[in-house]
C-alpha cells in the first residue's frame, strides 16, 4: 500500500469521522444516534493516536503525537474547571465541596504537567526532535489565557456583582501568567531554549492578532450586509382607515364576548 494512501487511512479518514460524529452528537436529537456520533469520535480519535506507530514514516504522525502527549493533561484540566464552576457561585446543580476539592487537585496537577513540558524532561519529542506543535500550542495557550483572564477582569468589574473573589482569582492567574511568559523569555528549559520561545511567542502574538482582525471585520461586514439589506427594504404599506361598517361589525363581536353570546338552550 502506498504511503499517501495509508496517510488517508490513518489520519485524514478518521479526522473527518470525527468531525462528523461530533456534528452527529452536537444536532441530532436521537440517543442513538448521539451514541453513534460518541463512537466516530472515539474511533478518529485512537486512530490518530496511533499514528507514530501505524505511519511513523508521515508528517501527519507528528500531529497524532502531540494530541496524545497533552490529551493526559488537558483531561485533566477541563474536568478540574468543570468541577470549580459548578461547585460555585451557581443557582441550580451546584456541585459539593469534595468536588470542588477534588477539581483544584486536578487543575494544579494538570498545571503541574503542563509546565514540566516546558521546564523539565516532559517536552514532547518525536521522533527526537521537540514536537513542532507543541511550540505553537504552548506559545498560543500562554497568550490566549492571559487575554481571556484580563477580559473576565475588565467584564466582572463592569457588570459583575459581588464577583471580588473571583476578580482576585482572575488577578492571581494572570500575574502568574505574565511571569510565566517573562521567565520562558530568560530561561532555557531541557529542551525548550529562551530564544526559541520567544520567537514563538511573537508569532503566536501574530497569530492571536490576525485572529482577532479577522474576526472584528467578519462582524463589521455582517452588520454592514444586514444594514443594506434593511435598507433595501421598502416601507410597508399603510392600510386605510377602517370604514363605519367594519367599526360596527367589530363592535358587535366585541359586545357578544363581553356578554358571554347568546343562549342557545
Amino acid at each position: 500500500m502506498e504511503e499517501n494512501v495509508q496517510a488517508f487511512l490513518f489520519f485524514w479518514a478518521p479526522g473527518v469521522l470525527m468531525v462528523i460524529g461530533a456534528l452527529i452528537f452536537l444536532f441530532s436529537k436521537s440517543n442513538k444516534l448521539g451514541s453513534m456520533g460518541k463512537l466516530l469520535i472515539g474511533v478518529g480519535l485512537i486512530s490518530i493516536l496511533l499514528t507514530p506507530w501505524t505511519i511513523p514514516f508521515s508528517p501527519s504522525s507528528t500531529f497524532g503525537h502531540f494530541i496524545g502527549s497533552i490529551l493526559g493533561p488537558t483531561a485533566l484540566l477541563a474536568v478540574g474547571l468543570y468541577n470549580l464552576i459548578f461547585s460555585g457561585n451557581v443557582p441550580v446543580g451546584r456541585l459539593s465541596q469534595f468536588e470542588r476539592r477534588s477539581g483544584t487537585v486536578m487543575v494544579v496537577l494538570a498545571v503541574i504537567w503542563f509546565e514540566g513540558m516546558h521546564w523539565w524532561v516532559l517536552t514532547p519529542t518525536y521522533p527526537s526532535d521537540v514536537n513542532q506543535y507543541w511550540f505553537i500550542f504552548w506559545a498560543t495557550t500562554l497568550l490566549v489565557s492571559s487575554g481571556l483572564a484580563a477580559g473576565a477582569i475588565l467584564l466582572t468589574r463592569q457588570v459583575g456583582v459581588g464577583r471580588g473573589q473571583e476578580q482576585r482569582l482572575l488577578g492571581i492567574l494572570l500575574v502568574m501568567l505574565l511571569v510565566l511568559i517573562l521567565l520562558g523569555f530568560v530561561t532555557d528549559g531541557p529542551h525548550v531554549h529562551a530564544q526559541l520561545f520567544a520567537h514563538e511567542i511573537w508569532l503566536a502574538g501574530a497569530d492571536v492578532f490576525g485572529l482577532f482582525v479577522g474576526f472584528s471585520i467578519a462582524i463589521l461586514m455582517f452588520a454592514f450586509v444586514i444594514a443594506f439589506y434593511e435598507s433595501q427594504i421598502p416601507e410597508p404599506t399603510r392600510l386605510s382607515p377602517p370604514t363605519d361598517s367594519e367599526l360596527n361589525h367589530a363592535a358587535e363581536i366585541v359586545s357578544t364576548h363581553v356578554s358571554g353570546g347568546e343562549d342557545d338552550e
